[in-house]
């Protein structure tokens, strides 16, 4: 019979092990902020933005596809007929990996907008090639070449510009406007696909007018010449290498540039018609008419999200936040009947970028509160990070400060990192002097030793405290490459390692750099990683993330909890299966494995009290019990355990050894 048992066990646990693991993107936890309920709290949030259209779910109403390119991240909203905006998962896996920018336009008049991006100096394009309502793209030129003055030659778009592709002409084609390689003027590539054969295609031809002949220089220098600009004439000027312009273009052609190492958005006015354009005077302070609109880089894009009225949305637009001059917490804004609004961004959990999530009942009345450590914010010459924190009243997350304990007030950090750590929150900040490292215990904020070179964060582990360097590899004690990460083709940004399937076993689980997943279990006689697969419904958390772990809705399975580098938090639910969670419904006390070696696992229905016994019928020690909540003892000397829930119903196991 005892050999039965052991057979059953390991054929479960080998089920456990080959099973594909679910989460399941959640967006069920309320949160308020200054009196408001967030309606897109876990949207993961926003930095450097850029808007385009299309019709996602086919009821033909213009959704909303925002892409970041901090964290290199595709976002979808879907737009009621009320103009809402609700943030949903189930579109931005469809979409290829874009980086630097995104059009959406449609060029082959199917009625179905294709997507432009950034390929290596300059555009590739997938073609929509949607049916029955599933958004599909499929590649199908990368690179765009133009006919040049010498031939067929590449369309070039440098990396950190911005493009203007859309119908500038009003010929019936697409055409495209881009600042030539010097960064001084708008080069027009003319689509000649419909004269020359009568399809809309991907024809393009250079003209030999520079568009508007506009010249720009600098921040607020740049000349509308009455004559054609010349490249050599431009070339005579002592000027800087070209280092990014953004163009954004209206409907009846008027234009938006913003400049890398400007803190304006110039804005000039067509007075002539789309075919012949006529641009006389600069605004070069556009938005100085806008308060709040404070940053480097900016970049407008005009779009008619609401029937015929196009509204006009601005973000910065660079790849990171050097030397702190963007306000990252509040870098989207729409532009509509001369008022500016904050955009969408004012409806998430925001802290900036880089956040580090961490739920930890910090007033000990028995829930879960909410911190976020981030990478800071500049205070004067200084550069402060600090702790955001979110406390639970009755299941709504309120905001209550975002200097939970005065760290920005007392310390010039970045980067902060958050973790729970034997039930006190780890608080680890890199500053000049190099890491500093806090524990919150009893809302007090402590100092704490420990040894870390500089961009270090310590990670819980059943094998020792391990640490995640920034480099990607992990040190446990002398082993500089613990699981042989080094050899893996990608570079780790942050892991957890606990037990998300239930088997007791813990599962290692990451994410790289570039926001990819990666789950496995560790074997400590090969000191190696095997790899599991995992089912994240094909969602992706971009570039620079954080990830922590909790039983957020109290069901017994860990939960994952991911702070964005755009500032934000995602909820990922656990719902995996596993023979303990289905059986939770039919039996109030589980433990495996029984019979057991040392370590067993108990899991209880209802919450209430667990009673130990020994040999002698004598009890050893009682605990108390969360309902789903998986609990672990070391079973030396039990031989009974006795579960008395609320209620007063009893159940008993008894114990077996191997």
């Amino acid at each position: 019979m005892k050999n039965c048992l052991i057979l059953l066990l390991y054929l479960i646990s080998m089920q456990i092990q080959g099973q594909t693991l679910r989460f399941d993107v959640f967006q069920g936890m309320t949160v308020s902020q200054n009196g408001q309920t967030l309606s897109n709290a876990w949207s993961g949030g926003m930095n450097s933005m850029q808007y385009q259209s299309m019709d996602l779910n086919g009821d033909g109403v213009q959704d909303l596809i925002t892409y970041d390119r901090t964290s290199q991240q595709i976002s979808t909203f879907l737009q009621d007929a009320s103009g809402t905006f609700h943030f949903t998962t189930n579109y931005a896996s469809l979409f290829p990996f874009i980086e630097n920018w995104f059009v959406l336009v449609d060029y082959n008049q199917d009625g179905r907008k294709d997507l432009f991006c950034s390929s290596s100096a300059g555009i590739k394009v997938y073609q929509n090639k949607s049916k029955q309502g599933q958004v599909h793209f499929e590649k199908i030129q990368d690179s765009i070449y133009t006919q040049g003055f010498a031939g067929l030659v590449n369309l070039y778009v440098a990396s950190p510009d911005i493009p203007v592709i859309a119908d500038v002409d009003h010929d019936g084609d697409i055409d495209v406007l881009t600042f030539e390689p010097g960064g001084h003027y708008i080069e027009f590539h003319e689509n000649v696909s419909l004269q020359k054969s009568g399809k809309a295609d991907l024809d393009f031809q250079k003209s030999s007018q520079n568009w508007g002949n506009i010249v720009h220089f600098d921040c607020r220098e740049a000349q509308i010449l009455n004559s054609e600009i010349h490249a050599q004439a431009v070339g005579q000027v002592n000027r800087a290498e070209h280092v990014g312009n953004a163009l954004g273009r209206s409907a009846t052609n008027d234009l938006y540039m913003g400049h890398v190492s400007c803190n304006n958005l110039a804005f000039v006015k067509n007075h002539g018609t789309n075919k012949q354009v006529n641009y006389s005077n600069f605004d070069f302070d556009f938005l100085s008419a806008f308060p709040g609109l404070t940053g480097m880089f900016f970049s407008a894009s005009p779009l008619p999200l609401n029937a015929n009225q196009e509204d006009l949305f601005v973000s910065v637009n660079t790849a990171d936040n050097a030397g702190f001059l963007q306000d990252f917490q509040h870098s989207s804004f729409q532009i509509s009947a001369g008022k500016v609004k904050p955009f969408l961004q004012d409806q998430m959990i925001d802290v900036g970028e880089k956040a580090s999530p961490c739920f930890f009942d910090v007033d000990d009345d028995g829930d879960l509160d909410l911190l976020i450590g981030h990478a800071g914010y500049r205070k004067g010459n200084d550069v402060r990070a600090g702790i955001y924190l979110y406390e639970n009243q009755t299941g709504v997350l309120v905001f209550k400060s975002s200097d939970y304990l005065g760290l920005a007030s007392r310390e010039s950090l970045t980067d902060i990192v958050l973790q729970n750590q034997d039930g006190q929150v780890l608080v680890v900040g890199q500053s000049s002097q190099g890491p500093q490292v806090f524990k919150i215990r009893r809302q007090q904020l402590i100092p704490f030793n420990l040894a870390l070179s500089f961009g270090d964060v310590p990670i819980v582990s059943p094998w020792g405290n391990l640490v995640l360097s920034k480099s990607g590899r992990i040190r446990l004690g002398r082993n500089a490459d613990w699981g042989q990460l080094s050899k893996e083709t990608w570079q780790l940004r942050t892991c957890q390692i606990i037990d998300l399937d239930g088997d007791g076993t813990p599962e290692f689980i990451g994410l790289d750099m570039h926001g990819a997943w990666h789950l496995g279990n560790y074997e400590a006689d090969l000191d190696a990683i095997t790899w599991r697969s995992a089912d994240f419904q094909g969602f992706s958390v971009g570039r620079n993330a954080r990830l922590s772990v909790t039983d957020i809705n109290a069901d017994g399975r860990q939960d994952l909890i991911v702070g964005t580098g755009a500032g934000g938090i995602y909820l990922l639910e656990n719902k995996s299966n596993s023979p303990v969670w289905d059986d939770i419904e039919n039996k109030h006390l589980q433990v495996w494995p029984n019979p057991h070696s040392g370590l067993i696992h108990v899991l209880t229905s209802q919450p209430g009290e667990l009673q130990l016994y020994n040999t002698m019928g004598q009890k050893i020690s009682a605990t108390t019990m969360q309902a789903g909540k998986t609990y672990d003892f070391l079973s030396s000397g039990m031989s009974v355990l006795r579960f008395v829930d609320t209620s007063g119903k009893v159940t008993t196991q008894k114990l077996q050894q191997d």
